[in-house]
Formats: structure tokens, sequence, C-alpha cells
């Protein structure tokens, strides 16, 4: 049986069943709406979840279903949801990578075969029945992240308690997000930090785990933690330590075994940051098994 929470007036959280060291209790889906509903992140394909899904909301309908990436977790059901209600979909675009010199450990975390029924722009808004939504493109845990704030609910035109915005996994209360080239960009995933910050919004909805309602403090939390990777990788290359593997076994002790590729790949990312601000080189381009040191 699924349990549905009611998480704000306009706005309600199923948790998908699919807990794991990398999702928490699960992904959260998120149903704005009273009558016409839009669905944001139906999750993964589990057999009879959605059925359930969609017999639990009834008499409404769902008619729009908002993908914030396209990672297995997120979006492989909705294929499914379209199918049985003719809700169409709206995302950034479909899965992609950000350079395709390196090898993708992740491939198979991608929903290769998602297509948005409607391929939104960063800022721009659109509307779903009585719903008026903004997109802001967050790209960097994944390239086609985007992020969903409710703007606008007509037959409520004030409505504080839902200065909210759908952060997918840019941003996570209970851990960081995984950031790993090719899937993944340092770079881009920092700028979109710190683009959120500017934002008005009082209550940040992420994928997995609570509501953020700090989200300032929070976002300072997560660029304080990835500066201080960053200071980490800089002391061993000052060492002479430039071996990923290395890296990892000193800045990350006691680590969960099932953890250490996961750390590896974060540790690239970072490594990749620096090598777009000219302060790292490499022996042999972006890859786990190269040498790094700092740039002369």
């Amino acid at each position: 049986m699924i349990k549905i929470k009611q998480i704000s007036p306009h706005i309600r959280r199923i948790t998908c069943p699919n807990p794991s060291r990398f999702t928490f209790k699960g992904t959260n889906c998120f149903i704005i709406g009273q009558n016409n509903l839009t669905v944001i992140d139906p999750g993964p394909i589990i057999q009879g979840f959605i059925p359930q899904l969609v017999e639990a909301l009834k008499p409404a309908k769902i008619n729009q279903i908002l993908i914030t990436h396209s990672h297995h977790d997120h979006s492989p059901a909705a294929a499914e949801l379209k199918t049985l209600t003719g809700a169409k979909t709206y995302a950034s675009g479909k899965h992609d990578v950000y350079r395709t010199d390196i090898d993708n450990p992740f491939k198979s975390s991608g929903d290769w075969g998602f297509t948005p029924d409607i391929t939104l722009k960063d800022e721009q808004t659109f509307h779903c029945d009585n719903l008026t939504f903004k997109a802001t493109k967050t790209d960097g845990h994944c390239y086609n992240h985007m992020a969903f704030a409710l703007t606008h609910i007509d037959e409520h035109p004030t409505q504080d308690d839902e200065n909210c915005l759908f952060v997918g996994d840019h941003i996570m209360g209970w851990a960081s997000t995984i950031v790993a080239p090719p899937d993944g960009n340092m770079s881009r995933y920092m700028h979109n930090l710190h683009k959120l910050k500017t934002t008005p919004y009082m209550v940040f909805y992420s994928a997995h785990g609570a509501a953020i309602t700090k989200p300032a403090a929070r976002i300072d939390e997560l660029i304080k933690h990835r500066l201080g990777r960053e200071a980490e990788i800089v002391e061993c290359l000052k060492q002479g330590i430039g071996d990923i593997v290395e890296m990892v076994k000193i800045n990350y002790p006691k680590l969960d075994p099932a953890l250490i590729g996961p750390a590896a790949m974060s540790t690239l990312a970072q490594l990749e940051w620096l090598m777009d601000k000219n302060m790292v080189v490499s022996d042999a381009g972006l890859t786990i098994d190269a040498h790094y040191q700092l740039a002369n």
C-alpha cells in the first residue's frame, strides 16, 4: 500500500520504494495540485507502483510530468505514467554527457531512452493547468538537470507557504550530491550552487531526504564541503601524491569499500575542475589512472 503524505496545502509527496546507499530512503515523487495534477519525478520502474499511484489519486487526473533529470531512479516510470494518463512530460532534454573523450562508468545509471514531450529552457515560465512553474537549469550532477519553482496557483494568488523550489539531486539534505564525469561536471555544479543561493525560495524540496527549510545555509555547507575536498587534493599534490587511488586512501579514511569507486569518481570531478582553472595538469588526460600534479 503506497503512502502519500501532504507536506503543504498544495503539495503531496510519495517516496518510491527504491532505498539504497545512493538514494537514501528512496526517490521523492511530488504531486502538485488538487484536481488537475502535476507530478515531479515518478521514479524508477517498479512493478505495480505507478498503477497504484494513479488509482490512489483518483478522481484527480495527472496531466503533466516534470522530470528534474534522466537518471534511472527519476525518469523511467514516466513512460508508464504517460501511457496510463496521457500526461505530457517536461524536461531540459534528453540524457547526455559533458564529454565523450573519457569512459563513462555510470552509463547504466542514465535513462538514455527518455525524450521529453516538451523541452524547457533555462528560466522559462510555463503553465500546467492552474499552476505556473519556472524552470531553472541546474546541471552539474547530470547534464540535463533542471529545478522547478512553483510560482503561482491561479485560485490562490497569494501562497507564501508555497514559495518553493524542487531541486532534484542538485541539493540533498542527507548527503552531498554525486558529481562524476562525464555524466557530471563539478564546475557547472558549483556554478549552479551559487546561482540557487541568489533565488528567493524559502523551501527546497529535494528528490532524496527531507525538505530543506534553510536553503542558503545548506548551500553554504555544500560549497564549504567541495572547497574542503579541493584543498585536500591540492595538499596531496603539494606532497607529490598525484594518483587518485592514493588520494582516496588519504582523504576518505575508513571508507566503506563499496563507496571507493564513487569517491574516486568524485576526486576525478574535483581534479577536472582544478584543470579547468589551470591549477592542475595530467600526464594522460582526465582518467582515474592518470598522474596529476600542480601546474607550474
